[in-house]
């Protein structure tokens, strides 16, 4: 992942995009300016969509955490009363495409991004959209769709 980086705002950062958000006539207007300092631990990176699909076939492949890790990250929590949620440990995990998947989503001033997995299928999905509110994970999940084809699910 070469083009991954923390966000400095006060750095010439190679490739960076600008960041647009929808005024209330819904004019593309520079989105605010952000410092995301407060929260590199959890956010406030900068990424390329290659960067974020070698991140997914890292995480198919074994190579960023054991395999036991990664299905206990996309293994759902369960609530106090034993009901199954749809979340895991960072992911979303759903069926949105008619089959199991997992997802992440995040957006800030100027940006809405979107990753899914589909692991039985070893397919995933990046959507890096440099618009505040531009709807990432509906243009993810379609793309997703696109991709899985009408292979899926297999004929009976």
């Amino acid at each position: 992942m070469t083009h991954t980086v923390v966000d400095n705002r006060f750095a010439i950062v190679p490739f960076r995009t600008r960041f647009y958000s929808l005024d209330s006539s819904g004019e593309i207007t520079n989105a605010d300016f952000l410092d995301s300092s407060y929260k590199i631990p959890g956010g406030g990176w900068l990424s390329s969509a290659d960067d974020m699909a070698q991140f997914e076939v890292a995480l198919l492949n074994d190579k960023l955490v054991a395999r036991s890790t990664r299905d206990l990250m996309w293994t759902p929590l369960k609530t106090a009363d034993g009901k199954e949620d749809s979340y895991g440990l960072g992911w979303r995990i759903g069926k949105d495409v008619g089959v199991p998947d997992v997802e992440h989503s995040g957006s800030q001033q100027g940006t809405s991004t979107f990753l899914m997995i589909v692991p039985e299928r070893r397919a995933g999905v990046v959507v890096l959209i440099n618009l505040e509110d531009g709807h990432a994970s509906e243009l993810g999940t379609e793309l997703m769709k696109i991709v899985l084809g009408s292979r899926w699910p297999p004929a009976k």
